[in-house]
């Protein structure tokens, strides 16, 4: 079941009926939430809510172990044991193929018996045990004693698949009280969902032709034409990306339940590390939290090369998990050297934003793109050859010649996302229009009409928008569910 489909919306309505006619009874509500979430997984495969509540039950008892025991070595031993076990699966199920694949003897090796155990959206769910075992293992939080509270944290639907990834500090109390819900909440979460399926079902899966076009035929396409695919598949894969994080964001708030932003225009950011502040923000923050600190804390005594190595380390795991190539791992480690160039000469280069501020923000934004287009060759190219052979397309004279029309006309697709969200910058949220003061010069009831009148046609100019540019046969799945 997908976001944008009238089978989730079917069941959303149903959901979130049963869920708010319980709002007297808490348990009640978490078991509807549950359920809901085991079904929504079930529609996938089957098998899927089998590996789900064994990694929820693993992850529950061995926070509940750590937190009783006072021995700080056992305690430790339980913590490592722990996180190989919920890893082994993530491990096991997203890369025996690129292990085995490199041992002869072995290339063509296949382990069907729990090939049926390759869960949509594993990465997500499993960083969130990872992350909670931890957390309490830090003695940041307490382990949660009541199995139905965990088990609705974790398997909470609108972020199963593909996230926000759910930092438990925040969000995991919040299972743990009743939900209540605003006016004010109940139309932020619309103006989410509104917008999130506009990004994936208007921007993101109609250019997602050119991109897969660009691709799949770029042996015989010219270099300009490859250029603007690239930079299409950048703008897909932040349509469809954000889209998805902003209905997640929509729906749980439908149900009382709070999550992070997970994209701040990322595409204005003036350095790769302000880049990933504003880009998959979650994602960012959990491999903050538990990749980099921990390695800096170890590596203290090496002075500059604890943050190179740091760096390095977890934009190499980030690639690693992003996908089983060495393409990702290339992904990854070009993202760990610029990274790591910019914090080595973070005060040289303030210094010089200071003396030509306008020059330097302008050169500074068009290299972060012009990279990120680079990089993205990597991550959407099938293999390293497949990179590299774009690349050199790209390179090459037909950079100066005319791009193929076919793929200029997904072009404008591009310009709505970016004028609305640019616009919107300030708001809360993107359909937010507290920020335009809309009637401040009227009494309060009259401003209060007045916004909502024009807030209810923005939203029916949208809808209307999805409606005829929307096509069916364009559906493509979420491109972050295969991660």
């Amino acid at each position: 079941m997908l976001f944008n489909t009238k089978e989730f919306a079917l069941f959303f309505c149903v959901v979130l009926s049963l869920y708010w006619l319980l709002f007297k009874w808490h348990t009640l509500q978490k078991i509807t939430l549950l359920a809901a979430s085991m079904y929504f997984y079930a529609h996938l495969h089957y098998s899927f809510p089998i590996y789900l509540s064994a990694l929820i039950i693993i992850s529950y008892s061995f926070a509940v172990a750590i937190e009783k025991n006072e021995n700080q070595l056992q305690r430790k031993a339980l913590l490592v044991t722990g996180l190989c076990i919920i890893s082994a699966g993530l491990v096991y199920t997203k890369y025996s193929t690129l292990f085995f694949s490199n041992i002869k003897g072995l290339e063509h090796w296949q382990a069907s018996a729990l090939h049926i155990l390759v869960p949509v959206g594993i990465s997500f769910y499993t960083f969130s045990t990872l992350g909670y075992l931890t957390d309490v293992y830090r003695r940041k939080i307490n382990a949660e004693r009541n199995l139905l509270t965990y088990a609705s944290y974790i398997s909470f639907f609108p972020h199963l698949l593909s996230g926000p990834i759910p930092a438990a500090q925040t969000i995991l109390p919040q299972f743990s009280t009743k939900a209540t819900v605003t006016i004010s909440g109940i139309d932020e979460s619309i103006g989410e969902i509104v917008w999130g399926l506009f990004k994936k079902m208007v921007v993101a899966d109609n250019i997602s032709l050119a991109v897969s076009y660009c691709f799949a035929q770029y042996h015989e396409l010219a270099g300009s034409t490859l250029f603007i695919g690239v930079v299409l598949f950048g703008v897909q894969l932040y349509a469809d990306f954000s889209g998805y994080s902003s209905m997640a964001k929509g729906f749980a708030g439908l149900l009382g339940i709070e999550l992070v932003q997970n994209f701040n225009l990322p595409f204005s950011s003036k350095s790769l590390t302000e880049y990933w502040r504003r880009w998959h923000i979650s994602l960012t923050n959990w491999f903050y939290e538990y990749i980099f600190n921990p390695t800096i804390v170890a590596c203290r005594d090496w002075g500059k090369g604890a943050v190179v190595f740091a760096l390095m380390l977890t934009f190499f795991i980030s690639g690693f998990w992003h996908g089983a190539g060495w393409q990702f791992v290339i992904w990854g480690l070009l993202h760990g050297i610029v990274m790591s160039y910019e914090a080595l000469t973070s005060k040289r280069r303030k210094k010089l934003s200071k003396k030509r501020p306008f020059l330097y923000g302008l050169v500074s934004h068009v290299f972060v793109l012009l990279f990120l287009c680079f990089a993205w060759v990597f991550f959407r190219a099938a293999n390293v050859h497949d990179a590299f052979a774009i690349l050199s397309r790209i390179g090459s004279a037909g950079i100066i010649t005319a791009p193929e029309e076919y793929v200029v006309k997904y072009i404008p697709w591009c310009i709505p996302l970016f004028v609305v969200e640019w616009l919107q910058r300030k708001g809360t949220y993107t359909m937010d229009m507290q920020q335009w003061h809309i009637g401040e010069t009227l009494s309060s009831r009259h401003a209060k009409q007045i916004n909502m009148a024009v807030k209810i046609c923005l939203y029916t100019l949208v809808c209307v928008a999805i409606f005829f540019f929307y096509k069916k046969q364009n559906t493509a799945e979420y491109y972050y569910f295969k991660f």
